[in-house]
């Protein structure tokens, strides 16, 4: 199996719930358009960092699957699941409930359909479980956006190559957690997310 079937059988396989102690965490009010922002940020990161810092590409280990996405949000995303995430206080999550990607020319060639690529790869997840309780996700499609890779990319091919891609899945994003631990579980999975203390 190549990188990039491996990245997107794994992308599917992944199912996010968040939980913490005492008190459902809720989805924030975001709006479409923020969450495909957000799902077109997080791939654009996943596709441009090199294997060897990437858990798609088997490494970087759990540290480089809290994906940074600017503005205080991250997305815990990696193809086995994330065992643990160490945030800041006032950090809000994107939760993935499933989501794939098709790009070309690295994987379809010019002219495939990314979108329908894209959906077909992605399960229909329209909930996780947040403290024992259903959140609801959004399914999100982003546009045709462009990505340039560096050296030693998921593809395996030469830095700097261009192409674009399309993603889609099914995400929701939540307000932020109470500093201490907090615990996210999967079908195959259990997640830790530290808050850190807010600073006095």
């Amino acid at each position: 199996m190549n990188v990039s079937k491996a990245l997107r059988l794994a992308a599917v396989a992944l199912i996010v719930a968040a939980t913490f102690a005492g008190t459902t965490q809720i989805a924030s009010a975001a709006t479409s358009d923020r969450l495909t922002a957000d799902l077109g940020a997080l791939w654009t990161i996943v596709l441009q960092t090199p294997s060897n810092q990437n858990p798609f590409g088997g490494g970087g280990g759990t540290a480089n699957a809290c994906w940074k996405l600017g503005g205080n949000v991250v997305a815990p995303f990696g193809p086995l699941g994330v065992t643990s995430c160490t945030v800041k206080p006032g950090t809000r999550i994107v939760v993935v409930g499933s989501s794939g990607e098709c790009s070309t020319p690295f994987e379809e060639p010019p002219g495939t359909d990314l979108e329908a690529c894209a959906r077909g790869l992605t399960s229909e997840v329209e909930s996780v479980t947040v403290d024992g309780r259903q959140v609801s996700l959004s399914d999100e499609l982003t546009s045709v956006l462009p990505v340039t890779l560096p050296a030693n990319n998921l593809f395996s091919v030469d830095a700097g190559s261009r192409g674009q891609f399309v993603a889609y899945g099914w995400v929701t994003l939540l307000t932020p957690l109470t500093p201490g631990n907090h615990t996210i579980v999967g079908p195959t999975f259990t997640t830790t997310v530290v808050v850190q203390p807010a600073l006095k």
